[in-house]
């Protein structure tokens, strides 16, 4: 089953200071057959990637395939956020709009981030929401 890796579990994998289980268990996710990016998670992923890593990290990020970005997603995250903000929470933009291109694509997202956790109780949002191996 195809599912969305989110940037929480790419700076994990890709971060040289990561501890080794850490690594370990990103990396398997991330090389999963299953395993999609989407374009803001790119985008977060690859602006913040220091000089020294980037073509290792680039280079890891062009072996995943990548789910579209409908452009009518940016309303539907919008309205997403207020759902969120009505409940009582207040993920940022990013992640609202990460989980509307799972939600469009019908695909759960994986990640360490509890963000996800909080858009799931407003909507059908499936996640993977896992602890860092020690």
């Amino acid at each position: 089953m195809a599912v969305i890796i989110d940037s929480s579990v790419w700076v994990d994998c890709v971060r040289t200071g990561s501890p080794e289980p850490v690594r370990r268990q990103t990396k398997a996710i991330i090389m999963d057959p299953d395993s999609f990016l989407c374009e803001p998670v790119l985008f977060e992923l690859l602006r913040a990637v220091p000089k020294r890593d980037r073509a290792r990290t680039e280079a890891l990020v062009a072996t995943v395939p990548i789910l579209s970005t409908p452009a009518d997603l940016w309303t539907s995250a919008r309205i997403l956020g207020q759902k969120c903000i009505d409940a009582g929470s207040l993920p940022p933009g990013i992640d609202l709009l990460i989980a509307q291109i799972g939600l469009h694509h019908k695909v759960p997202i994986t990640t360490f981030d509890s963000h996800f956790q909080q858009i799931a109780k407003v909507s059908s949002l499936q996640v993977n929401f896992l602890m860092r191996a020690k």
